[in-house]
This record gives C-alpha cells, structure tokens and sequence, in this order.
C-alpha cells in the first residue's frame, strides 16, 4: 500500500512537471515556438546526416587502414617466416625494429610472436623494447584480425609454412606478426570531420532560427492584432476594425473577423426591436442544439444509498448546519464510488445513486458499499467523541440491463438510466436498515460468492408478480478470497 502511495506521488509529480512544462510552452509567443521548432527540426536533420556520413567515413578509413597494415603486416610475416623456422631471434628483431623505425603515422608497437604466442621480438614507437598484451583466443585467427583496445587497434596476422604429407601440402604455424596503431591518430580525421560537422549544424542551425524568427514575427504581427481586436470584443467594444495587411490565410482571417464584427453590431442593433424573453428563447433554443448518442440497453449495476431517519435529526437543525451535515457524508461516499470506477448518477435529497459498469462493475459495487459503511462507521465514533451529530445510511444494489441515454423534454435533459434494475435498487434500499448493505441474491452470485452474506426474507416489487431474493452484505468481517 505505502508503494502504491508512493507511486501515485511520483506520478502526480510527474504529470505536474509535465503539465507545468506544456503550460510555459503554450503561453510562449508564436514567434518563439515556430522558431524553436523548425530550429528542432534542422538541427536534428543536420546531426542526423552528419552521423550518416562520419559512420560511413569512419568505415571507409578502417578500410584503408586496413589494407595499409595488410601490406605493412605481410612484409613482416614474409621477413620473419624464415627466421622463425630457423629460431633467429636477432634477425626477427632487427626486421622489427627497421620497421618501427619507418616512422609510420599512428603506429604504436610491432611484435613477432612465436607459434606458442610468445613474444620473440616486440618494439615500441621509439624503439625500446616492451610488452604486449595478447588475447586469450589468439589461436582461432586463422587470416589477418583486428582486435580493438583502449586506445589502439591491434593487428594480427598469422605466419605459416608450408610442407608435404602423404604428398599432400599442409599448413604448419610458425607464428604471428603483430602491428598495433593509436585509435586518436587513427580516427582523427573523424574527430575533424565531427567538429566541422557539429559547427556547421551549429552555424546552420543559428542562421535558421534568425530568418525563421524573422519570417515568423511578419506572420504573426497579424495573429496579434487578431488577438487584440478579440480581447476587446470580449469587453463589449464591437466598433474594432482589424487591418488587412495580407492576401493570404490570415488576411481572409482578419477579414471574416472584421465581417464577424459587423454582424455583432448588427445584431445588437437589431435586438433593441426584440423583447428580452424572445432573445432568451432563441439562445436557449441555439444551447440545446447538438447531436445526442441514441438511447440503448447497457448491463449496469446500480447502488442506492439513503439516510436513515433524516427527517427527525433535520428538524433539530439549522438549515445551513443540515446542508454541512448532509455533505460531509456524500462527500465521504462520493469518493469513496468514484475509487471504485463508480459514478454518482445524480443527488435526490438526502439519498445518492449510482452506476457501475464494465467487467468487475458487481464486484467494484459491492466492494464500494462495504467501504461506504466502514468509512461511516468510523466517521460517526469520531464525531461521537466530539459531541457531534451522526448519520447512518442504507444501501440496496442490483444489477442487469437498463436503457441508458438522454432523457428530459426540450429544456431539460439528463443522461442517465432507468427500468427494472434501478426500480429493484430502489427498493432494497427502501428495504435496507442503518448500516446495512442489502443487494439481489441474483447478483451476490454473479461474483461467486466471494463476499459474507445472510440470507433474508424475500421482498416483493410492484410490477413483479414474484417476490426477489435478497442477502445482506456482512461488512464485519473481511472480504473472502
């Protein structure tokens, strides 16, 4: 539960933050906002090719780089073949050593290994003897192989001889060449062209924004007189005349406001010839207009709640102390449905309906009518201890299939529910005592019985020829699972 807490906060957080954000974004000047998004927009295209084409820059060099070593690597091997075979060391490093000496750009270190991977000759870029580290699964490179580490690239290139067996030609390994070179000398020209790359974006990106800004404050000079002439409509002054600085979208803007206004005026002139109720007719005629989703049967679940004996604690009180009374209880059973995916169909004096629907709408009824009378119970001993009035209430739930849609005459409508299963609700909440929860036996089955029920006397209905069956909820005890 203290999880749930806490993601709920930081979630509320977050929707803060976002919201906080989307608020300071919308009241950002149009200008702003074009400017800053095609500035998005450009500097993403940029970045986007840039990274395109250093990738690809960065494959071509590797390749090159590669057929540099291939050359570099097979001299060695071809040098020191012979040597290894004959076991000179002294040779091997002499043909090492004039190589480093070549002074090739980016290389860090040669080496000739044995066939056991031992080093037998291994020089550094100033031509000092030094150690190489070499891969555990150096045995597997069968051609030339590039091994990547921090900071260099290493090259191995594998050294075989060849003689017969069974007058066949087999391949014997004498050894490895070893070339490894500096991945900052390297990918150097990628740094360049990455920096070039991300000054011009940058370059690209300022010049960008400044004529779009430019564009833009032209565009919106005319939005602005829009939105000036509309604030002094809304205070009443209809004599404003918008300039028509263009012949594109929005001139013909400012010319329909301009148009708009006129008729304002017009009619404003015209009502003075029109008595007060017709204008109040007509704009209630033009409110109701609209569109209404048909009506149509739904599967709900309907929950009554009403305060017991009300009327007798009402004529002890004042009429706004009754009114503070009566809302702290709905108050405490309207969140407690809304928790439930429940909604408070409407407030009929003293009582409450409400409509479940969807998969789980008995089960989150049920459920919510036990939190109700737990909730006021609890409320009512703290009030107790304070010398404060109480109220109790009964609650009936049924469920089935009612119509569901827009319902009222002409000048007032409701969307709201009705037929047998709201009637059925009504009554077992007629039925019901103080602080008990009473719902059709039909439906404290449809949720297998996972609640503590008692059965109890049978009720008859008017319009039902048959007496329903009904149970009380037993909210004492806890919820079985």
């Amino acid at each position: 539960m203290v999880d749930a807490a806490n993601q709920g906060a930081q979630s509320g957080v977050e929707d803060s933050v976002r919201r906080r954000f989307a608020l300071r974004f919308s009241s950002l000047p149009i200008r702003f906002k074009l400017s800053l998004m095609i500035g998005l927009i450009v500097v993403s295209v940029v970045l986007v090719f840039s990274l395109i084409v250093l990738h690809r820059q960065r494959a071509v060099l590797m390749a090159r780089m590669t057929q540099v070593c291939r050359v570099l690597i097979q001299n060695l091997s071809e040098t020191a073949k012979g040597d290894l075979i004959l076991n000179n060391h002294n040779r091997m490093k002499e043909a090492a050593l004039r190589l480093v000496n070549t002074r090739v750009e980016g290389l860090v270190h040669v080496a000739v290994l044995d066939r056991n991977a031992r080093p037998v000759a291994s020089f550094g870029p100033g031509g000092q003897e030094i150690a190489v580290d070499i891969p555990g699964d150096i045995f597997q490179f069968q051609t030339l192989s590039v091994v990547e580490k921090p900071g260099r690239f290493d090259y191995y290139n594998p050294i075989y001889t060849e003689r017969l067996e069974n007058d066949r030609p087999k391949q014997i390994l004498l050894g490895y060449a070893l070339l490894g070179f500096s991945k900052r000398t390297i990918l150097a020209p990628i740094r360049q062209a990455r920096n070039i790359a991300l000054s011009s974006a940058l370059l690209i990106s300022i010049f960008s924004i400044f004529v779009i800004y430019v564009v833009a404050r032209q565009a919106v000079s005319q939005i602005q007189l829009l939105s000036e002439g509309a604030k002094l409509v809304g205070q009443g002054n209809l004599n404003i005349q918008i300039e028509v600085n263009s012949q594109d979208e929005l001139g013909q803007l400012a010319q329909e406001f301009n148009n708009m206004t006129q008729h304002l005026r017009e009619k404003l002139q015209m009502q003075k010839f029109v008595s007060k109720l017709t204008v109040d007719m007509i704009r209630d005629s033009v409110r109701t207009l609209g569109t209404w989703s048909r009506a149509g049967k739904r599967n709900v679940t309907v929950l009554f709640s009403d305060v017991r004996d009300f009327s007798s604690v009402a004529e002890k009180l004042a009429p706004e102390e009754i009114v503070k009374l009566i809302n702290i209880y709905f108050d405490l059973q309207t969140r407690v449905i809304e928790a439930h995916d429940g909604i408070v169909d409407k407030f009929m004096g003293d009582q409450i309906m409400a409509i479940f629907q969807g998969r789980n709408m008995a089960d989150n009824a049920l459920r919510a009518a036990v939190e109700i009378q737990r909730q006021i119970r609890g409320v009512n001993q703290e009030r107790q201890a304070l010398g404060l009035v109480t109220l109790e209430t009964g609650i009936g739930i049924n469920s089935g299939a009612a119509v569901m849609g827009h319902m009222g005459s002409s000048h007032r409508m409701d969307y709201t529910v009705i037929g047998d299963v709201v009637n059925v609700a009504a009554r077992l909440c007629a039925a019901a005592g103080a602080g008990q929860i009473i719902t059709s036996l039909h439906l404290a089955k449809k949720v297998n019985g996972s609640y503590p029920t008692t059965r109890l006397k049978s009720i008859s209905v008017k319009g039902r020829s048959k007496p329903i069956s009904v149970c009380e909820i037993d909210y004492d005890r806890d919820i079985l699972t």
